[in-house]
């Protein structure tokens, strides 16, 4: 390539690739010299920037010193890149040779690209005798779908197979492997469908895509010519549904499937329809569906007909609750009197109480925004004993302000909290205080403003112990021939920016150790938000596991201190806000940008930063000079503008609660929605801003600043929430 060996490895190990880039392809052979890792690790690299032709030479120049796990890697990398630029046979010839080595040979992986390289070659009778000495259970989606299509390639007029093939494409959500095979069987020679199948496979995609239009025109296509093929596949139907309901055609719609019903029911069965419980599915989803188009087109009254016939046609509990959301959601839509009867009547059958969270959020919102304090807790009597936790918690604390603040009375509905009589609000809000905060899985929000009522002390992060630390403790030498080695080598080569899908890959198989000495070294490449990803979704559900301490400090990290906490004093911001600020807009990211085009650490948008610019230039401040998006990428920069923008904002709205509302809804709809409930005190307020985003952005920076106040400002948790309202200082029993 032209450099000293020296200059080549430093300037990868850096990250740094532009000398491979602007390299010969045929020199990446000289790659090895640097190490048997070089060129593989250097072609994954080239491979994610785009540049097939040197990832092509650079994985392909193996060593015999690579681990297991790189080897896999580098063929399921290399093969399909071969195949994409028409360099099958080169493809074959490397599955063959690797197939040699028996430890390979046996793998799914490897059978799974052998059928892949046999598919692109034509091979379809290699692929069905490779996979005669395999069960399907054993496959892969995608390996399933070229088996199944070459067999027909072979059989052509076998119905068989094209039933297999219509399961493969009709049944259970369609997926990007079914769309991408679906585009190669139709370019492929020797495969042919049946026009009606193309056409509802069409349809399925398009409904996948949101265009309801193109979706409408192909599965009627496809309804013209073979009814049964919707009754026999329930999917295709409630695709259709979907395809009338939001293409403008919903009251077509609704005369087809209500006609559709009425001929099943008056014993036209079709041969599609075999048992009751078929027929049954056939009607729920007719029933279903009509009531959405009716919801469609503003007529609630016909919707809730057709949804209460459907519901005791749901084949399983998780249509049935699809159906009671409906139902619930219709009925508090239009403004039902007694909704909370109908709730009352239907929760019994909740399968589950997930599923009706968004819903129940929704009628608290609207509770609390319109003042129905007492039809609140009417609610919350019924779903106390069924509600998800999160929900659980916010009811409660809702109510606890209610009661603290007079604005509810007590009443007869309150035998469920252990009050035989009407009891006095004091103790009554401290028992839904209580409900709040010991409601586990509830947010860090509701939790610790919960224990600033209640004079108590929200612990959810262990305390530090030496012998957890010696515990957890990584020796730094790393066995080359381990997984670990494999995954540290995208840290050593230069590639942490595309370590972390191939670090997922493994979750499972690594050491809780492991994991947090992989995060450590994102958060050493600057790669913060990598290092959050990879813990939340290693660690946090992991069964049977419970976080450490060590596991939170990798989750709320601190970096940019240097920078962040004077910036944070000049402008009178606490520290813990700051960080939870950055950390939820950016996860410590320098150069993100959102989908609304906000930029950087603290995500400003242009004509923001530009003004703030402008002002701090006035007041004698530094001169930013902002001048595109890119300018906001620079740390220092960004923070500084981020930190006056909420101090601004702060100064302006009078509050740090109402500045973190206006810094993602803005200040002039904040001071709207905060003039429109002007009774309520702050944190009660932020439960009826209309916005979920908003509402839902407050309470997660609020959460973190608690976390970040705790683990690094020698702070409780709900000692940050008092800062923010100071009402909270007062004793319950003085309110």
């Amino acid at each position: 390539m032209g450099l000293q060996k020296q200059e080549v490895l430093a300037q990868l190990q850096q990250g740094s690739f532009d000398i491979i880039r602007s390299a010969d392809p045929g020199s990446l052979k000289e790659l090895a010299a640097l190490g048997p890792e070089a060129p593989f690790y250097a072609g994954l690299k080239l491979f994610r920037l785009g540049d097939k032709e040197r990832a092509i030479a650079a994985l392909s120049t193996g060593t015999e010193s690579l681990s297991p796990w790189a080897e896999q890697t580098r063929y399921k990398t290399l093969i399909p890149l071969l195949i994409e630029t028409k360099q099958t046979e080169t493809a074959l010839d490397l599955m063959k040779k690797l197939g040699k080595q028996a430890q390979y040979r046996e793998q799914n992986w490897y059978r799974s690209l052998l059928t892949e390289t046999y598919f692109a070659g034509e091979q379809y009778k290699e692929i069905v005798n490779l996979q005669k000495t395999y069960t399907a259970v054993s496959m892969d989606l995608r390996e399933r779908g070229l088996v199944l299509f070459s067999r027909l390639a072979l059989e052509p007029e076998n119905q068989n197979i094209l039933t297999e093939i219509q399961n493969f494409f009709f049944t259970g959500p369609i997926s990007d492997i079914q769309r991408d095979l679906f585009a190669k069987i139709q370019q492929a020679p020797h495969i042919y469908l049946p026009q009606t199948v193309v056409d509802a496979i069409r349809g399925r995609l398009y409904i996948a895509d949101r265009s309801y239009g193109d979706a409408l025109y192909y599965l009627k296509q496809a309804l013209s010519r073979n009814r049964y093929l919707f009754e026999a596949y329930p999917e295709l139907l409630s695709d259709l549904g979907k395809a009338y309901q939001y293409s403008g055609a919903a009251k077509e719609g609704i005369r087809l499937f209500i006609d559709w019903d009425a001929t099943i029911i008056s014993g036209q069965n079709t041969k599609a329809l075999i048992t009751s419980g078929d027929k049954n599915e056939i009607r729920f989803k007719l029933f279903f569906y009509a009531a959405r188009m009716a919801r469609q087109i503003k007529a609630p009254s016909d919707a809730l007909n057709y949804f209460y016939k459907a519901l005791p046609l749901a084949p399983d509990p998780q249509q049935r609750d699809a159906c009671i959301w409906y139902i619930l959601d219709t009925s508090l839509e239009t403004g039902e009197k007694d909704f909370a009867s109908t709730l009352e009547s239907l929760i019994p059958i909740w399968f589950d109480p997930s599923y009706f969270d968004d819903l129940l959020d929704k009628i608290c919102t609207s509770y609390t925004t319109n003042h129905k304090w007492q039809e609140l807790l009417r609610v919350f009597k019924i779903i106390y004993q069924k509600a998800d936790s999160p929900t659980k918690a916010r009811y409660a604390y809702i109510l606890a302000r209610a009661f603290t603040e007079s604005y509810l009375s007590p009443s007869g509905e309150l035998d469920f909290l252990g009050f035989s009589g009407e009891g006095k609000p004091a103790a009554i809000a401290e028992r839904l205080y209580t409900i709040a905060f010991e409601t586990d899985k509830a947010s860090y929000y509701y939790r610790s403003l919960a224990a600033a009522f209640l004079g108590t002390k929200l612990q959810v992060i262990p305390e530090k112990t030496d012998e957890g630390d010696e515990k957890n403790k990584i020796s730094a030498k790393v066995d080359e021939k381990t997984l670990m080695a494999y995954l540290a080598g995208y840290f050593t080569w230069g590639c942490a920016d595309i370590a972390l899908p191939y670090i997922l890959e493994y979750r499972e198989q690594l050491k809780v150790e492991e994991i947090r000495q992989l995060a450590a070294l994102f958060g050493s490449s600057g790669r913060y938000g990598d290092q959050i990803q990879l813990v939340y979704r290693a660690l946090m559900n992991r069964k049977d596991y419970t976080l450490q301490r060590a596991d939170f400090e990798l989750l709320y990290p601190l970096p940019f201190r240097d920078l962040m906490e004077p910036i944070a004093k000049q402008h009178r911001i606490p520290l813990e806000i700051f960080y939870g600020l950055v950390r939820s807009e950016s996860a410590f990211v320098p150069d993100v940008t959102s989908h609304a085009g906000a930029k950087g650490l603290t995500q400003l948008m242009l004509a923001t930063a530009k003004d703030a610019a402008w002002r701090i230039k006035r007041a004698g401040g530094p001169d930013f000079a902002i001048t595109d998006t890119k300018d906001l990428e620079n740390p220092e920069t960004n923070l500084y503008i981020g930190a006056w923008y909420l101090a601004y904002l702060i100064e302006r709205t009078g509050s740090p609660l109402l500045a973190l509302a206006s810094y993602n809804g803005g200040m002039t709809r904040v001071r709207n929605w905060r003039n429109s409930q002007s009774k309520l005190v702050e944190d009660l307020f932020l439960e009826t801003i209309p916005i979920t985003e908003t509402r839902e952005y407050s309470r997660k920076v609020l959460g973190a600043a608690a976390i970040y106040g705790y683990l690094y400002f020698n702070m409780s948790m709900e000692a940050v929430f008092a800062d923010i309202f100071p009402v909270q200082q007062r004793p319950l029993e003085a309110r």
